[in-house]
């Protein structure tokens, strides 16, 4: 089944989770949903799947906020650890307050929830603008939750055998990606399901890497893709199609 066209609305739930929710505050307790549903698919899938591919807000930072953002660079800090738990820290303190003073009253308890993903809406939609569409997902508390999660699971989980590659080995296909990156996931899994072998380079883990990534290839923000020593600007499912060869797309069957 093609999610896509159904994914391209999605971020109207977001809307109208806003619209309904300061209109009848007890929807509010339906944030949870969101709250818990990326670190119950990281820990279930071991990638931030939710975060890339079905988040309302992330959804939104793709299809509205891309086409107004100025595409600069988040400041360093946004994604520091020490910053991603300060925040995670003073916004889960925030709604702990919250719900032990609404004393029970779900309406009031709803209300904390509006009120919170409101602020959190505003503040990815300002720096959305100001940076790039995804800098609120580069700090974003379940997002960094869920990254935690998949950690974790790594870590208490014995290594698992690689799946068994059903694609066809073709060179030239490089995908740059980070750590802290639910875009790169989202183009990893459109380019698994065009079926294109690729290499993923993580800049993260060296900075040569990202040099050479700016260097070579004009780019300094990840994903970056390459297709036979050339960027690829309009990453989408449609235009790599047709960018590829017959000889590097395979039969489907």
């Amino acid at each position: 089944m093609n999610i896509k066209p159904k994914r391209s609305y999605a971020w109207s739930l977001l809307v109208l989770f806003l619209i309904i929710g300061w209109i009848y505050p007890v929807v509010g307790i339906m944030a949870l949903v969101c709250m818990l549903a990326p670190i119950i698919v990281a820990l279930v899938s071991g990638k931030r799947k939710w975060c890339a591919l079905f988040c309302p807000r992330g959804i939104f930072s793709d299809v509205i906020l891309a086409k107004i953002s100025r595409h600069r660079k988040a400041p360093a800090f946004s994604t520091s650890n020490y910053f991603k738990i300060g925040f995670l820290i003073f916004l889960m303190a925030n709604l702990i307050w919250g719900i032990a003073n609404a004393g029970g009253n779900l309406v009031a308890i709803g209300l904390v929830f509006v009120r919170l993903v409101s602020l959190t809406t505003a503040i990815a939609i300002v720096l959305g603008y100001i940076y790039s569409q995804r800098t609120w997902c580069g700090f974003c508390p379940m997002g960094f939750l869920a990254t935690l999660s998949i950690k974790a699971r790594r870590f208490f989980k014995a290594p698992r055998q690689a799946p068994q590659q059903s694609t066809i080995d073709k060179p030239g296909v490089v995908l740059y990606t980070g750590d802290q990156c639910p875009a790169c996931d989202g183009v990893k899994e459109m380019l698994r399901d065009l079926k294109v072998a690729f290499k993923e380079i993580n800049i993260d883990h060296d900075r040569r890497v990202r040099e050479a990534m700016i260097a070579n290839h004009n780019s300094a923000s990840v994903p970056t893709l390459v297709v036979n020593g050339r960027s690829v600007s309009n990453i989408k499912k449609e235009n790599l199609a047709k960018l590829l060869s017959p000889k590097d797309t395979p039969m489907a069957g």
